[in-house]
Parts: C-alpha cells; sequence; structure tokens
C-alpha cells in the first residue's frame, strides 16, 4: 500500500461519493471529557462507508471486465454499495447472499438492478458460491474487505478527516474484516504519525484481537453481537498486515455499551446508526478512551443500515441499560384500592407504570395479596433506588 494509492482513489471517486461532515458535538464531548467530532459516514447514499471501496474498484477495472460484470459475496452493505455504483457506472453487478439474509437488503439491491443469488446457509458458503459463479461467468471477484483497491477506497476516509479535523489526536475506528482500519490507518500515519488509531470490536468477534496475539488471521468463534457488520470471522490477510503497523491500540464492547451508543446517538446527534457503526461511541461511553481527556477524538460513525425492527428492540435495551426502563416484581393488596395505593407511589417518586401484570396462581397461599410484575419508566439508576425506598417504605414488599 502506497500514499498515493490512496490519494489516486480519492481523486478517482470524488463526486462520485458523499464527503460526509465530521462535526464536533457539545453533548458527546461533555460525556466523554475530551473534544469529540462525529464522522458521519451512515449518511452515504447507501448508509455506509463501504461506498468508498467499492466505487474505487469499480473504476480500476478493464473497460473489458467492466462490461463482463462483478460479483461479491455479502449479506449487508458491501452489497449494496456494489449494487448502487454499479447501477450508476452501467456495470453489472450480481450479489450472492446467504439465503438468511435480511429481506429489505435483497429488495434494496434488486433495486440498484443488481442480480441477486441466494445461496448457503452463511457467508462463506456464498462466498464459494460468488466464486464459482466468478469462474463460470467471467466476473470479477470484489472482496469485501481485503482487495487493494477496496482497501485503498476505504483509505479516503482518513484523508477526509485530517481535513476536516486538522488538529486530530486520536481516530476511533470499528473492526472487523480489517478493510478500513487498514486504509484510515496507513493514509493517516503516513500524513500525521502522531495520531493514534484505535480500533474498536466487539466482545463477539474479536477476529482482529485474536490475529494480532497470533500475529497472522486466525479463526475466531463469533458469539451474536448487534455489531453484525463487524461479524467476521477471519480478518483479511492483506488488511491485517496493513493495519497491524498503524494501530496503536484495540478495545472491545460488550452488547449493553453499543445498545446505549445507539440510543445516545439517536437522541443526542439525532442520527440513527447500525451496531457497528455505533462502536466507536460505545467505547466513549464505557471508560475505554479515558486516556485521551482533554484531546480531539474522532468517532467514525461508519453505518447506519439497522433494521427498523431491531432498532426498536436495541432502544428499549439502550433505556435498560441507561436506568430509564426497569423492571420490577411487587406484592400488593388484592382487595380494592390495591393497585391504586402501589401507583400512587410509584407517581410520587416522579417514576411512570407503561406495563402492569398481575400473577395470582402462582403468588403464594394468601389469597388477600397479588404478584404485580410492572415495567416503569424512570430518570437514570439513581431514580430507580428512590422508587425502590419507597415502595418499601410504603410496605410493599419486592419480589427478586
Amino acid at each position: 500500500m502506497r500514499l498515493d494509492e490512496i490519494v489516486a482513489a480519492a481523486n478517482r471517486i470524488k463526486g462520485g461519493i458523499v464527503e460526509t461532515p465530521c462535526q464536533e458535538s457539545s453533548a458527546l464531548s461533555k460525556i466523554g471529557g475530551c473534544r469529540v467530532f462525529s464522522k458521519r459516514e451512515y449518511l452515504q447514499k447507501t448508509g455506509s462507508f463501504k461506498e468508498r471501496g467499492a466505487r474505487n474498484a469499480l473504476l480500476v477495472l478493464s473497460s473489458e471486465a467492466q462490461k463482463r460484470g462483478v460479483i461479491a459475496a455479502s449479506a449487508g452493505n458491501h452489497a449494496l454499495a456494489l449494487a448502487y455504483h454499479g447501477r450508476d457506472l452501467g456495470i453489472p453487478v450480481t450479489v450472492v447472499m446467504p439465503v438468511f439474509a435480511p429481506l429489505i437488503k435483497q429488495t434494496r439491491c434488486a433495486s440498484y438492478g443488481a442480480k441477486v443469488v441466494l445461496f448457503g446457509a452463511n457467508i462463506g458458503e456464498a462466498k464459494i458460491e460468488a466464486d464459482r459463479l466468478a469462474e463460470e461467468q467471467g466476473l470479477s471477484y470484489i472482496h469485501g474487505f481485503d482487495g487493494a483497491e477496496v482497501i485503498a477506497g476505504q483509505g479516503t476516509l482518513g484523508l477526509e478527516i485530517l481535513q476536516q479535523v486538522p488538529d486530530v489526536d486520536v481516530i476511533v475506528v470499528p473492526v472487523g474484516g480489517g478493510g478500513l482500519i487498514a486504509g484510515v490507518g496507513f493514509a493517516v500515519k503516513a500524513l500525521k504519525p502522531s495520531v493514534k488509531i484505535i480500533g474498536v470490536e466487539s466482545v463477539g468477534s474479536a477476529s482482529f484481537s485474536v490475529a494480532l496475539r497470533h500475529g497472522q488471521p486466525c479463526p475466531f468463534g463469533l458469539s451474536p453481537t448487534l455489531a453484525d457488520g463487524l461479524a467476521v470471522p477471519t480478518v483479511g490477510p492483506h488488511a491485517f498486515e496493513i493495519a497491524k503497523d498503524v494501530v496503536d491500540e484495540v478495545v472491545q464492547v460488550d452488547e449493553e455499551s453499543i445498545a446505549l451508543a445507539i440510543l445516545r446517538v439517536l437522541e443526542l446527534e439525532k442520527g440513527v446508526v447500525e451496531g457497528a457503526g455505533a462502536t466507536p461511541l460505545a467505547a466513549l461511553l464505557s471508560g475505554k478512551l479515558s486516556a485521551f481527556s482533554g484531546q480531539n477524538i474522532v468517532l467514525c460513525l461508519c453505518g447506519g443500515n439497522i433494521d427498523p425492527s431491531v432498532l426498536g428492540r436495541v432502544i428499549e435495551l439502550g433505556l435498560v441499560q441507561d436506568g430509564r426502563l426497569a423492571r420490577f416484581r411487587a406484592v400488593i393488596s388484592d382487595r380494592p384500592g390495591g393497585l391504586a395505593d402501589f401507583a400512587r407511589v410509584v407517581a410520587e417518586v416522579g417514576a411512570s407504570v407503561k406495563e402492569v401484570r398481575h400473577e395470582r396462581a402462582f403468588a403464594g397461599a394468601d389469597v388477600s395479596s397479588v404478584q404485580v410484575e410492572c415495567i416503569v419508566e424512570t430518570k437514570n439508576h439513581d431514580h430507580i433506588e428512590q422508587l425502590v425506598t419507597a415502595l418499601t417504605s410504603a410496605g410493599i414488599s419486592l419480589v427478586d
């Protein structure tokens, strides 16, 4: 990899991708104890940074290869990026998706003019079929995170950040297959070596950390994660060779932190990000970046393609993590006025009952009482403690 390759990629894709804003957030800066800038890559046309590498890879193909078309195995953002820019450039695109791929992404790829092939139970099986079709039909395969042209395209993000925040001290980048952090890290270190490049993984997809420990890409047993865009079992070998020399530190975040980060972006930045795109903020919120207090930090919020049904569940998980939604069981009188007395105590503390369910059959031998399971909206964790104290002071027993 050379810097001039990334510069050439920036010139090549200019006008075809969005130069996304990188704005300081006063709210996030206050939370993090530093100057926080949000690089909003989720504002790309298909919702992710993948467009940079996809467009660059398409443009460097020979005219003959462009006529034959390209193919890739992807269940998400890479497929969307290729489909969109293939249509824009007049290049036929085939995407092979596992049969479980979200219907909305299948539909969007098809709406961009791509041929969608469903094959296999996972991305590995889809890749085997894509390789077969590439050879059979003479198509060019474009890897989602390990091709040189793709990595150079992703590196243009680093060039933009340096232009937008010249005094940046730290850039925080999600890590999955390694293509983004390899490109960004190489570009930034070549121009401003003092900038720290921090990678963020979810605990359930720590393939880059495993590669660092072994000195080479190694398979990692993935666990389910909200950051599904980072769920790559083995980091790309080409990307790893570049990234291992330009990444200063890798931190990991758990599912609760990711959910809270998605909620914070929604509330404070008025944006919607997917789990992978939220991991840099999750690292900030969970104290993983405390060593950089007072410095200028850029968070790469690099993807916004989250399923609406998943978003609703994630918001609730974030509210629980934030202490703004609580669930508990209490024993109250089953006589007239028992529930009203319980609700009065909740209201006096300033909490709001969202849901109540009575349990009589398994509540015990005392037929004069009933157990209720209650979901309550609260302000924070301290408010929950205040509610618990008020209920017990009123003689209402709580059940563990």
